[in-house]
């Protein structure tokens, strides 16, 4: 495959997951595209792959098994895109709540709970190199 299809290949799988995203979470600033992504994007990759495996890897398979082979993959490709996708929401869904909680308390708990993880840390280290000599 040549670079360029491949990353069209990538951006077109993770704008389709992205589309399924926002329609499962109701994010109505995008609805009519993520709804035109959602029906249309699948069609678009298994007709990608069919021409990734056909022409340009030269597989020359029956049509059937072509079919079978561009529906798996396309399935597996859109699953893995939901599965990055969703890692990100959730990481920044967290580093949001984590850092909107630390700055309502001043960020005390974490500068607490650093200060006492260091000085055990640093205690340790101490008693290993202590028993060494």
């Amino acid at each position: 495959m040549t670079t360029w299809f491949s990353v069209l290949l990538v951006v077109a799988g993770l704008v389709i997951s992205g589309s399924i995203w926002a329609i499962n979470l109701k994010v109505h600033r995008f609805e009519r595209f993520c709804r035109l992504c959602a029906l249309f994007g699948p069609f678009v990759l298994l007709g990608m792959f069919m021409y990734s495996i056909y022409f340009i890897k030269g597989a020359y398979y029956s049509w059937l098994l072509l079919i079978c082979l561009s529906l798996g993959i396309t399935i597996a490709w859109l699953c893995a895109g939901a599965l990055m996708i969703g890692v990100l929401i959730i990481l920044a869904v967290g580093g949001y709540w984590l850092t909107v909680t630390l700055r309502d308390a001043n960020y005390a708990a974490f500068r607490r709970r650093f200060r006492r993880d260091f000085s055990y840390g640093w205690r340790r280290i101490k008693a290993w190199i202590e028993g060494e000599e």
